[in-house]
């Protein structure tokens, strides 16, 4: 068996408009409701071009499931998902003008620039663009 890639990611959200909007600005990812197969619950695929890269799962606050999210986000492994990039500059632009905080990060000796930054869900991304 081959590994070609991240299929997509799954984020358990209770902050489904914010995470759709924070995802379609920073990663340029869009939400295409009549792409994504009817009953698996309420949610979203987000694509870039045909791959649905980010599936989210929708949570009423105060719900279980939503008191299940935060012990997990106390506890759990995950550290940050890595997409692959381009236009650092464009990138930074727009995290700016969102007002979202972010960190950089530049290892010259493989040619790579790096952005960090936090989703609405405190999902921890990496934005790796190599020059």
């Amino acid at each position: 068996m081959a590994i070609h890639g991240i299929d997509h990611i799954n984020i358990d959200t209770t902050k489904p408009e914010e995470t759709i909007e924070f995802y379609g600005h920073v990663l340029g990812l869009e939400n295409r409701p009549e792409d994504r197969p009817d009953g698996i619950g309420p949610g979203a695929w987000l694509f870039k071009n045909d791959q649905a890269m980010i599936h989210l799962n929708f949570h009423e606050p105060g719900s279980d499931a939503a008191a299940k999210l935060a012990d997990a986000a106390k506890s759990g492994a995950f550290n940050h998902v890595a997409f692959a990039g381009s236009d650092f500059e464009g990138t930074c632009e727009t995290l700016d003008e969102l007002s979202i905080a972010y960190r950089v990060n530049e290892l010259p000796s493989i040619n790579l620039k790096q952005i960090f930054v936090r989703d609405p869900n405190n999902v921890a991304l990496e934005i790796n663009i190599r020059s």
